[in-house]
């Protein structure tokens, strides 16, 4: 129980042993007969006045731990009947039944009973033919007391004014009943009722009080569980819609592979909460801070300054060997506070930053490790100018936020997996087809060209022969073309090692002894490219070898990977007879540039065609450096 219901209690108490002191005075000075009725009246009001401070802080504590439960909770609705079980023997009631609104078949607004508790041999409303449903229509004026945010009351029998009296919603057998509404981001949701059909007793305000209480948690907690929904349904509508395009054809895989490996707008979500976060809390200003595990940094993600949405003004990325903070939030699974004046904890702040909140007169930040399992996701840093400890409430409160961010991060990164491995999953499937498919027709037909070529009349200079020459070369063309779309579907290379490691088996595969020599320089270093990118540089490079040996006749072809100041940049180069043309009318011609310029322009980079008659063709692909590399 908190701190205001243990005063609230203890303010009852006080008045209730004034009003005796007042009435034991009173009492004094009356004629004996007369004392003993009042007595009896006092004793009898005291009585009462005692049961209800003994069921408002029964219903306290049973509202505390339904709290908890509905936290805890990976089902909110399958919990609700044990909380609802919990909160009507607190009250000291026999029948509690949850009712959320619902629209018609013929727009009229209904409650619906959704999730129920009732003692032993008490009829229940939940499945029941006449009570489970109700039309508003039925009691329009407690609806409109019930939608303006006001509890009703009803006493079936010696009804007062002041507590309304029998509705539609009374329900079976019931005597005394409390009506509360329920609100989910100031929306009218539905009701939580509680039913004594054994006796007839008034409600007080403060129990009233605590009821409503009571009915904001489970109303709070379904709030959290459809945010939770939203997001689900918003990750998996997405998935669902781009693996049905994956399945149009193969034309489409292309364009689609980005859009794909792409992630949601989780950087959008996680500005809005961490607005939301800073106004609850009161903090100067916050930030969201991620681990980017595969890049080996930490990313700001979101950044709030005097309760407005910011960029930065500090490097928003930082190495994990750079951040002081690293080894102690990957440690950290509870909140921590962190005071700038103590050394240890000053060496905690993103570097470059400690002076300017000094400036600004900030002197605190909380922080929220982000963890899912046992990872360590990223956190949550909310700054002070002041140095006083949250209040339960509100750390609960920003517990529960980042839950959700945790829960937006895994989601996103499930998403990404499972987009992910149905691209992985379809490439194989096509390449799978038109290797066991046409590249087995093509190599037919040569086998049994070898075997036409050899009969008499095929021979020499013939006509015959030289027809069947051209199909040979074109069925040989054909085979290689269908090898060459196998290859490109399979993402095996990058997926074994590095770009370097991929570049190098090209180079490896791509060499004709005592024809052409393909080689490969740029080392084993590791790029630091996301994953896309280096597929992306990967299909540029296999598409220039590939235009090379088939157009160019070459005798050298120079693979290059290197590392420039801001940029990654990947050539390839050939000594044979260049492009009589110009690049625009060799895309034209099919030789793949158009291709390569999209792959190029979807990972920011830019592709450069340099190529003259008899002096060979160099295409090269400028790819901006990981940002972390930059600063």
């Amino acid at each position: 129980m908190n701190a205001s219901a243990l005063t609230a209690l203890a303010d009852a108490a006080a008045e209730a042993e004034a009003e005796a002191e007042r009435c034991k005075s009173e009492i004094d000075s009356l004629p004996d007969s007369e004392c003993q009725r009042l007595a009896s009246e006092r004793a009898l009001q005291l009585s009462q006045m005692y049961e209800s401070l003994q069921r408002r802080e029964r219903l306290l504590a049973a509202s505390a731990n339904a709290s908890r439960i509905l936290l805890e909770a990976p089902d909110v609705m399958a919990a609700v009947p044990h909380v609802l079980r919990q909160l009507g023997e607190a009250a000291v009631v026999d029948r509690v039944n949850l009712m959320l609104t619902q629209t018609g078949p013929s727009g009229e607004r209904l409650l619906v009973v959704a999730a129920e508790w009732v003692a032993e041999g008490v009829v229940p409303h939940l499945g029941h033919p006449t009570m489970g449903t109700y039309d508003e229509r039925d009691f329009a004026r407690e609806c409109a007391e019930l939608r303006a945010g006001r509890s009703v009351c009803i006493i079936k029998e010696g009804a007062r004014e002041d507590h309304g009296c029998g509705c539609a919603l009374e329900g079976v057998g019931t005597k005394t009943k409390a009506i509360v509404p329920m609100f989910i981001d100031g929306e009218y949701v539905g009701v939580v009722g509680f039913d004594s059909t054994r006796q007839l007793r008034s409600i007080d305000s403060a129990e009233l009080s605590a009821l409503e209480m009571a009915a904001g948690i489970i109303g709070a907690a379904l709030h959290r569980e459809r945010l939770v929904d939203a997001v689900r349904r918003e990750r998996e509508r997405a998935a669902e819609e781009r693996v049905a395009e994956l399945a149009k054809a193969n034309a489409s895989i292309r364009g689609n592979l980005e859009r794909l490996a792409s992630e949601p707008d989780l950087q959008s979500f996680m500005r809005h909460l961490l607005l939301e976060a800073t106004r609850q809390a009161d903090a100067a200003g916050g930030s969201v801070v991620l681990l980017k595990e595969q890049l080996h940094e930490w990313r700001v993600v979101a950044y709030v300054k005097d309760g407005e949405i910011a960029e930065p003004d500090f490097p928003i990325s930082v190495s994990c060997e750079e951040a002081g903070f690293d080894k102690r939030l990957r440690a950290q699974r509870d909140p921590v506070y962190l005071d700038f004046d103590v050394p240890e904890d000053a060496s905690c702040v993103w570097p470059g930053t400690l002076e300017n909140k000094r400036q600004e007169n900030l002197q605190r930040m909380f922080v929220l490790p982000l963890v899912f399992g046992e990872r360590t996701l990223g956190c949550i840093g909310l700054t002070f100018r002041h140095r006083q400890d949250l209040s339960p409430q509100v750390t609960g409160l920003l517990v529960a936020l980042g839950h959700q961010a945790t829960l937006a991060i895994e989601l996103t990164h499930r998403a990404h997996a499972s987009k992910t491995a149905a691209v992985l999953m379809e490439r194989n499937r096509i390449g799978q087809e038109i290797h066991d498919g046409l590249a087995q027709a093509f190599t037919g037909i040569l086998m049994q060209l070898g075997a036409t070529e050899s009969m008499k009349g095929a021979t020499g200079n013939t006509p015959l022969a030289v027809v069947l020459g051209r199909i040979r070369d074109l069925a040989k063309e054909g085979l290689t073309e269908a090898r060459r779309s196998v290859l490109a579907l399979r993402p095996e290379e990058t997926r074994r090692g590095s770009l370097t490691v991929a570049l190098a088996q090209l180079a490896e595969r791509s060499t004709v002894s005592g024809r052409v020599l393909c080689t490969f320089e740029g080392g084993t270093v590791a790029t630091g490219l996301p994953p896309e990118h280096e597929h992306a540089l990967l299909r540029i490079a296999q598409e220039s070898v590939s235009n090379a040996l088939r157009h160019a006749n070459p005798k050298n072809v120079r693979i290059v990977l290197k590392e420039e100041p801001a940029h990654w940049v990947l050539s390839v180069c050939d000594d044979g007879i260049g492009m009589k043309q110009g690049p625009e009318l060799c895309a034209k011609m099919g030789f793949g540039l158009e291709n390569m310029r999209e792959r190029a322009k979807a990972i920011g980079g830019e592709l450069r065609l340099d190529s003259k008659p008899g002096e060979g063709t160099c295409i090269s692909v400028r790819v901006p450096l990981p940002q972390r590399a930059t600063k």
